[in-house]
């Protein structure tokens, strides 16, 4: 979707709080990071999983009061549209609650119409 429509809209993924790291209670079988108490360290983490990842989505790094997975109800990933500093589109929590052909939809409605 960022290939198809990164020229018309602005495309980022907000690097959050671990969801299962390995100091948690519930910790991931597939994930080898301890939660970050720095941000220097968040940081950090954040470029590995976006290396790993292969993403060429421009990042932002959340803080350690994890203020925008708290404002947008974010944990453990979510879908959103922000148009005019306001939510257009709010997806399901993921990435079970993903619709990525509903994102899609949402936004080729928003783009300005071709000519």
């Amino acid at each position: 979707m960022y290939e198809t429509y990164g020229k018309q809209a602005d495309f980022y993924w907000v690097y959050i709080r671990e969801a299962h790291p390995t100091d948690s209670a519930r910790p991931a079988r597939h994930v080898e990071i301890e939660q970050p108490k720095t941000y220097l360290r968040r940081q950090e983490v954040a470029i590995t999983c976006s290396v790993n990842l292969n993403l060429t989505i421009p990042m932002l790094v959340d803080d350690l009061n994890d203020t925008i997975s708290r404002t947008f109800d974010a944990m453990p990933d979510r879908l959103y549209i922000i148009r005019d500093g306001k939510i257009a589109y709010k997806g399901g929590h993921g990435p079970r609650g993903f619709d990525v052909a509903e994102l899609e939809s949402a936004l080729v409605r928003m783009l300005p119409k071709q000519r």
